[in-house]
């Protein structure tokens, strides 16, 4: 189990900070190369960082106590009415996207989108003006104006994309994707991953869908802003987490609505949940886990 936290996200960031090229990397990790059941495929990133983020803290905001508005639209930032997702992140701490339900249904237009005025947001959330400028009130953890501010990129682009059967992954860290850390779509097997860290991905760290067969182990999954978890695997799949920790995810560290699933030994702590169970048809098999809301 490694030590996680808060001083680990720091490290990472200090890290980038160093400016190891060699080791940073701005655009998603595409795998398509698998292996075999008896001779897998091995990529180990020796400590690679996706880092999809776009650092906007050096803006001409508008600043308003803890509310910041840019004043106008900013580049690659579109609104995004989805509020699965975060879509913006203050050092590690995902900001999620409000709309004013309310005011919507009194439209009666269907699928107007209105979000929450600045005044009416909590710590931690954000919308854009008609105009399309962005605005946001700072978490309550942070002090306005000390952090930074990270757009992740347009679109739903994922830090790690494994398109392959029979692969291990380990020693990399994903952070700032607009979707997932770890995406796994169709039907793939075979998958391992091995020390990765997912951290403040817009949407879940690792998720795993359609017929996906995949075991993680020794693992960090930490500050995803997906209103399911820090993992949420679904439709068919099949996946085990051992030794793994989960922490300051929103809302769940696991919801599982695939087919069968077990967690082993794996530390839970600053979830408001801890595993969440979709469907009544879901297996679901735990053991030596521990759970603390704080």
């Amino acid at each position: 189990m490694m030590c996680s936290f808060l001083p680990s996200f720091c490290l990472l960031i200090a890290f980038a900070a160093l400016g190891h090229a060699q080791e940073i990397q701005r655009k998603p990790l595409v795998l398509t190369k698998g292996g075999t059941p008896e001779q897998p495929a091995v990529f180990d990133g020796k400590g690679m960082v996706i880092d999809l983020g776009i650092d906007i803290t050096g803006h001409d905001w508008l600043k308003d106590g803890d509310v910041w508005t840019s004043r106008g639209p900013l580049k690659g930032y579109p609104p995004v009415d989805d509020t699965q997702r975060a879509c913006m992140f203050i050092d590690e701490a995902p900001v999620r996207v409000t709309r004013d339900r309310d005011a919507e249904k009194k439209t009666g237009v269907a699928k107007k989108v209105i979000y929450a005025a600045p005044k009416a947001l909590q710590p931690g959330q954000m919308g854009w003006t008609e105009d399309g400028s962005v605005y946001f009130r700072w978490p309550k953890e942070k002090k306005p104006g000390e952090g930074r501010v990270i757009q992740p990129p347009a679109g739903l682009a994922s830090g790690v994309v494994i398109a392959c059967s029979h692969i291990t992954v380990r020693n990399v860290t994903a952070i700032h994707a607009a979707n997932d850390g770890f995406n796994i779509h169709g039907a793939r097997i075979g998958i391992r991953l091995e020390n990765v860290k997912a951290f403040s991905n817009g949407d879940e760290g690792i998720s795993a869908h359609e017929t996906v067969q995949m075991d993680v182990f020794d693992s960090e999954i930490a500050w995803n802003g997906s209103v399911s978890g820090g993992v949420a695997d679904v439709n068919d799949s099949v996946t085990t987490y051992t030794n793994c920790e989960l922490h300051h995810n929103v809302n769940a560290a696991f919801m599982f609505d695939g087919k069968s699933h077990r967690v082993t030994n794996c530390r839970i702590h600053h979830q408001d949940k801890d595993i969440v169970i979709r469907s009544p048809d879901v297996v679901v098999e735990q053991s030596g886990n521990t759970w603390t809301k704080e």
